[in-house]
């Protein structure tokens, strides 16, 4: 994984991102199915978005919402942080996701499996980036998105731990997408002029199986 200072740089590139409004993919309808968002992961919403494993487009299937909990301190309604790491956990098990967001560029909204910002299935509509930002980004929009996992956990549902990645360069994006693993996520990671940030981390978990 890159230095935690170039981690803190793709925060800050997220974060300027989303308060200038230029950078993330934005409307359209998503294949992704939605119903109201909650804090509390006893909510059951069942609907399913895609992700990548191993080389391959994968179904995810949620059926309970979000967990996030503080500390680490949110100003976020939805009680998510970007930028420091979890204290709490829904549960003694769980695996990582990685959740790709394109910085500075518009990629094609087939390749993004939560596209519209603010709005996944069982996502958090915001997050808290001020840790990092300062004033006035403790609430900010989900950004678009897609997502990468390195386990199908023999397909039993489980919570699993968000990273996020930022991409700021179309050919890393376009890399990410027809090789659609945590492998060449992380090569391009270890790659300075990839474009491709360290995970940052946060303490949002998200509850799905991978079919």
């Amino acid at each position: 994984m890159r230095a935690a200072g170039l981690a803190l740089t793709g925060l800050l590139a997220v974060g300027l991102a989303v308060l200038s409004g230029t950078a993330f993919a934005s409307s359209g309808s998503s294949s992704a199915s939605m119903t109201g968002m909650s804090s509390s992961p006893g909510w059951k919403h069942v609907g399913t978005t895609k992700g990548w494993l191993n080389g391959r487009t994968v179904t995810f299937k949620y059926t309970k919402n979000f967990f996030c909990r503080t500390p680490p301190a949110s100003k976020a309604s939805t009680k998510c942080e970007g930028g420091a790491n979890f204290t709490q956990t829904p549960s003694s098990t769980f695996d990582p996701l990685y959740v790709i967001v394109p910085l500075g560029f518009t990629p094609s909204k087939s390749t993004l499996q939560c596209p519209i910002a603010g709005h996944c299935i069982d996502h958090p509509a915001t997050i808290d980036l001020s840790a990092v930002l300062g004033k006035g980004t403790g609430n900010l929009a989900l950004p678009p998105h897609s997502h990468i996992v390195a386990t199908s956990n023999s397909h039993q549902a489980e919570w699993w731990n968000v990273y996020v990645v930022g991409v700021t360069s179309q050919s890393s994006w376009n890399k990410i997408v027809h090789d659609k693993s945590a492998r060449e996520l992380q090569r391009l990671q270890r790659h300075a002029k990839s474009g491709v940030t360290g995970n940052i981390g946060t303490n949002l978990f998200l509850y799905f199986s991978v079919r």
